[in-house]
């Protein structure tokens, strides 16, 4: 079976639609499409199938065949996630976005970067959807405003710290499908954070008995999660 070609299209749906110059530039130079073929399309409410009616230079046109509702994510998992360099915030970003997180919460603490620009935002907007079209999820995580750490409130049923050495050793047990996670940063959070955070209700674990990198944290324990949902 070949590889599925799926694209996004913020518009609302009607029997031609023209795809965007940049997802237009994705089918032709990327998923090497052409006119005739049958792509997917995605949008916030439907997934559409639809044959590609007229290729041109910087735009698309794709006559749509069938379509049915988006399957939408029966749980709630948010990710609170301490700012660190760029290139490890977008890795994070596309591997939460593969793993089915619902929330992503960027956190400014003490060891963090203090702030996010409007642009960073945007990029991650970007990665989200490029990873949810590439991992065929069909609802796009959320991106939300930065949060100061001890702005956080314990909102979730499950409410889970990973510390790198103070919390409890196992691996946690999730009852509900509404859980929050927090990451810390590099160089991991003050004391004075971690007992903010478990006086807030957060529940801490220690995994594992090794120091993983903030970026290896994140995709080790929002997939331990995730299989557990």
């Amino acid at each position: 079976m070949g590889r599925i070609r799926r694209v996004y299209y913020s518009g609302e749906l009607s029997p031609i639609i023209e795809i965007d110059e940049s997802q237009s530039r994705k089918l032709k130079t990327v998923l090497r499409a052409e006119q005739g073929d049958i792509i997917e399309i995605l949008t916030q409410e439907y997934l559409a199938a639809g044959e590609i009616h007229i290729a041109g230079k910087k735009s698309i046109h794709v006559r749509i065949i069938e379509k049915r509702p988006v399957k939408l994510i029966n749980y709630t998992f948010k990710v609170y996630q301490c700012i660190t360099k760029r290139e490890y915030m977008d890795f994070m970003v596309e591997k939460y976005s593969e793993l089915g997180v619902t929330h992503f919460i960027p956190v400014v603490s003490a060891r963090s970067f203090e702030s996010l620009k409007p642009s960073a935002v945007e990029r991650y907007n970007n990665i989200s959807l490029e990873a949810a079209l590439q991992c065929e999820r069909e609802e796009i995580m959320h991106i939300l405003p930065s949060i100061k750490l001890e702005k956080i409130r314990s909102d979730s049923d499950d409410n889970i710290l990973f510390h790198e050495r103070l919390g409890e050793k196992a691996i946690p047990k999730i009852t509900t499908k509404n859980i929050s996670i927090i990451i810390g940063p590099e160089g991991g959070f003050t004391e004075k954070e971690y007992s903010y955070l478990v006086d807030a209700g957060f529940k801490a674990y220690t995994p594992l008995d090794t120091i993983l990198k903030a970026e290896t944290a994140a995709v080790l324990f929002a997939g331990m999660v995730r299989l557990n949902i």
